[in-house]
């Protein structure tokens, strides 16, 4: 069995559009196994950058009282870790967020409080495509899922709605 390596990332962002009703800091881990073809991020598929678990203290103190959650972009190469850093999280009062490649739940799946599954397919768009592969789950109070993707499509506005 290969040696799971700790996780990196390659920089990090506060963003209002990845998690519906949050206020996020996005943290791009690098080391992506998925490589899916047509990503926007393929500088994220080589394993390189400074580790997660060293900085995440620092980031939330950061920007504490500005952001509601932690998004980490990829990841799930290493669910041990993921689930220790969303402990972390929530143990700071935030919820957290996993952008993931895989096509379905794992099964190993840490407490996150948003879930992005699914592989990147250009032919097919990202979450607020009507086509999409991509889901986006919120958990409940009973710990199970609910797909809330809807709410990354856009309305369509007509002239006379106005």
């Amino acid at each position: 069995m290969a040696h799971t390596q700790r996780l990196k990332y390659l920089g990090y962002a506060i963003v209002l559009q990845e998690v519906p009703d949050e206020i996020s800091l996005a943290i791009n881990i690098s080391g992506c196994p998925h490589k899916c073809e047509g990503c926007h991020s393929q500088y994220l598929w080589e394993y390189r950058g400074l580790y997660v678990s060293d900085s995440l203290p620092a980031l939330i103190d950061k920007y504490a009282g500005y952001i509601t959650c932690v998004c980490f972009m990829g990841g799930d190469q290493n669910m041990k870790e993921l689930s220790e850093l969303c402990n972390y999280v929530h143990s700071c009062g935030l919820k957290c967020c996993l952008y993931s490649g895989l096509d379905d739940f794992p099964v190993d799946l840490p407490d996150f409080d948003y879930v992005k599954i699914g592989h990147y397919d250009n032919t097919l768009g990202g979450l607020d495509k009507p086509t999409t592969n991509q889901k986006m789950y919120k958990r409940k109070l009973d710990s199970t899922y609910i797909d809330i993707t809807y709410k990354f499509k856009k309305e369509e506005f007509y002239a006379e709605d106005f």
